[in-house]
């Protein structure tokens, strides 16, 4: 007998060494400046920062860690050329704001790296691709097995710092509720595509 594995979905995850206190001042700063000019997208409250001028100097360092991981992550799963980071914002996100399932169809590659992760702040929730289909049979949640990666219809990872994480950009996607109330949850998101079509 022998299980192979089909179409399964990949996350690339490594932890950083950056100056996280430099980029939570720079994008706190930049929250204060532009205020006015914030976005409502998938996020319910906090504050959803316009796109960052990827030419910024204090980007620099995070910028070259994304595109290094993006484009060895995208050899592994996509087979495609370098990867070249096309637009990044960041998110801050006080007591009781999350971010409703979206997904950022139309790139290579999503990800989100931490900056500040207070206790309670909410972690990233990934879909099963096939969610709704999963709710219909699972509806009698008392025949239901434990759930693994073979069942499962959501998978959290912990919010972190100085966490980085990669994901195909067609994966739905949620941030749970921030329940510290006294603390912020500051992360950066961004997508990637490969070089050729830039």
């Amino acid at each position: 007998m022998a299980i192979q594995e089909i179409f399964s979905v990949p996350i690339y995850k490594i932890k950083l060494d950056l100056n996280v206190k430099e980029l939570q001042s720079f994008c706190q700063w930049k929250s204060i400046d532009e205020y006015e000019s914030g976005k409502v997208l998938s996020n319910r409250g906090g504050y959803h920062s316009n796109n960052l001028n990827l030419k910024d100097a204090a980007l620099q360092p995070l910028i070259k860690e994304i595109e290094t991981h993006s484009s060895q992550f995208a050899e592994t799963f996509l087979s495609k050329n370098k990867q070249i980071l096309i637009n990044m914002w960041f998110n801050i996100n006080l007591y009781k704001d999350f971010n409703i399932s979206h997904n950022h169809s139309g790139d290579d590659i999503s990800g989100v790296y931490y900056i500040k992760t207070p206790n309670e702040c909410g972690n990233i929730v990934f879909e099963h691709s096939a969610k709704d289909l999963y709710d219909y049979y699972y509806l009698d949640v008392k025949n239901r097995v434990d759930d693994n990666v073979y069942n499962a219809r959501t998978w959290w990872m912990p919010s972190e710092v100085n966490m980085l994480y990669l994901f195909p950009a067609w994966l739905n996607h949620s941030v749970e509720t921030n329940k510290n109330k006294t603390e912020e949850r500051i992360s950066i998101s961004f997508n990637t595509w490969h070089e050729r079509n830039i």
